[in-house]
């Protein structure tokens, strides 16, 4: 469509020039449609039906499978495909939108009403905390990791035959890292500290409220006994607590900064907890340095969109 040789385009798209050329042809006679028509294959034809295809697509919905050889079995027990051959199964999972993913821990006590309501009323339960008008509003979301001198494994690239390794010694000293994001704002903010009580808690959300005495924060948290909730007379005048219900960690996006630091720390040997934190510490520096990154944290779930409908707030939009 813009002049150019048949010849250069197929050396810009790494494909044949007869391949353009039939490209071209079926473009010409039949349009968008004719490129996207898929030639039938020589192989023997699927035998995914529309009924299998809705069925096992419901239940990678439902997460009902660990491996692609459990896919397989059911698929075996409940549709006439007993000599159906396994490698199969993962051409089966794909056509079904399938992938194999790490899993999230979930509560079985958690409460689905309870967590969607507060996704829905956050701005009200905002509303509710009787913030001076005048006063501009920050919004954090906050929590805690554990870390120590114990290794940490997870996967790592090696060669096919070769056993993957890593060093490990049992040690079990360890502390604590405070965390906290800033939704549609700033930065982070962050506190090593060696043990989890009020105490602790206290000067954490002591530090928040001091990064902007002329602000109003709203510090969302879980409800750990450690924490502090909106009751408590020792908080900082400056600054709100809201408390987010029982066994819903999903609803705080500050939990997704852990796996980050982990994956920085994992599979080595640290001599003491200082030179650990010091590789803790420039993991975690371009999230109080780059606004950008923690807005990738937050993402534009319902934390943004209900501050966005808050008066007064602290409000940054990222593209990101």
């Amino acid at each position: 469509m813009e002049g150019e040789a048949t010849r250069k385009v197929a050396d810009q798209l790494g494909r044949s020039q007869a391949t353009i050329q039939s490209w071209i042809n079926k473009f010409r006679s039949r349009g968008i449609e004719g490129l996207l028509e898929k030639g039938k294959g020589i192989g023997p034809p699927s035998r995914l039906t529309p009924e299998m295809q809705q069925a096992m697509t419901a239940r990678l919905g439902q997460g009902k499978w660990r491996t692609a050889r459990d896919a397989w079995k059911w698929l075996k027990e409940n549709h006439d495909v007993g000599d159906l051959k396994e490698s199969v199964i993962y051409k089966y999972l794909g056509k079904c939108e399938g992938r194999l993913k790490a899993t999230r821990p979930c509560n079985p006590q958690k409460d689905p009403e309870a967590e969607q309501e507060f996704r829905a009323t956050l701005a009200e339960k905002m509303f509710n905390l009787k913030i001076p008008s005048e006063s501009r509003v920050k919004l954090w979301v906050y929590d805690e990791m554990r870390y120590g001198l114990h290794p940490l494994t997870r996967k790592m690239w090696c060669r096919r035959g070769i056993r993957a390794t890593a060093p490990s010694k049992r040690r079990f000293e360890n502390a604590f890292l405070y965390g906290a994001l800033e939704v549609g704002g700033k930065g982070a903010e962050f506190l090593f500290t060696p043990t989890l009580d009020k105490q602790w808690d206290r000067s954490f959300l002591q530090q928040l409220a001091r990064s902007d005495t002329q602000a109003t924060h709203i510090v969302i948290g879980d409800g750990a006994g450690f924490h502090h909730k909106a009751a408590d007379n020792a908080l900082p005048t400056n600054l709100r607590i809201l408390t987010l219900p029982a066994c819903c960690p999903e609803l705080n996006p500050a939990q997704k900064l852990w796996d980050i630091v982990k994956d920085g720390i994992c599979n080595q040997l640290w001599e003491d907890l200082q030179t650990l934190e010091d590789a803790i510490t420039e993991r975690i520096r371009p999230y109080w340095e780059d606004a950008k990154r923690v807005a990738s944290l937050i993402g534009s779930g319902y934390l943004p969109s209900e501050l966005n409908a808050f008066p007064n707030s602290d409000f940054l939009s990222f593209n990101c």
